[in-house]
């Protein structure tokens, strides 16, 4: 296990240790009340798009895109409805959001699944014939990139909205 641990951390790429740094303080920081312009929730649809190429890569297709396409959209929906309860207050293009754990839980998750996926064509490259595989693998990635989109869409279509009790 030991010399598994040591490959992994010396043959990954070296961009992979600086993202999840980012991606650790972007969770962290999402997890206090704050406020924040709109402008940014309209390239979160972006992440999605970020995920086609690992999804391309699966070898199950129309499954994967079918898996991706699916848990996407339910990703999508439950975080519209989600992220209105993170809503406190909108004016205009500012708005106060309440902090939560679930951004940094969700940006693991694609961080990681990429990561393991990664992993899984280096060492064990038979893995990626399972049909369960790509399933798994898809509707991770779909449902995490989803709610970036669906928290997108609501932050867009809410109108102004006083302050409520946090």
């Amino acid at each position: 296990m030991d010399k598994i641990l040591v490959g992994i951390w010396q043959n990954a790429p070296g961009w992979v240790w600086p993202l999840f740094v980012v991606l650790v303080a972007i969770g962290i920081l999402s997890m206090k009340t704050r406020n924040s312009s709109t402008i940014p929730y309209f390239f979160y649809p972006l992440f999605g798009l970020s995920a086609a190429g690992s999804i391309g890569g699966l070898v199950h297709a129309p499954t994967n895109w079918v898996a991706f396409s699916v848990s996407y959209l339910i990703g999508m929906a439950l975080a519209y409805r989600w992220q209105d309860g993170l809503i406190l207050q909108k004016n205009g293009q500012r708005m106060r959001l309440q902090g939560d754990r679930i951004t940094i839980v969700i940006l693991m998750l694609i961080f990681f699944s990429n990561f393991v996926n990664g992993v899984v064509q280096a060492v064990g490259p038979q893995l990626l014939q399972a049909v369960a595989y790509t399933v798994v693998f898809a509707a991770v990635i779909g449902l995490c990139s989803g709610s970036f989109t669906g928290r997108a869409l609501r932050v867009v279509t809410l109108g102004d909205r006083g302050a409520t009790p946090a």
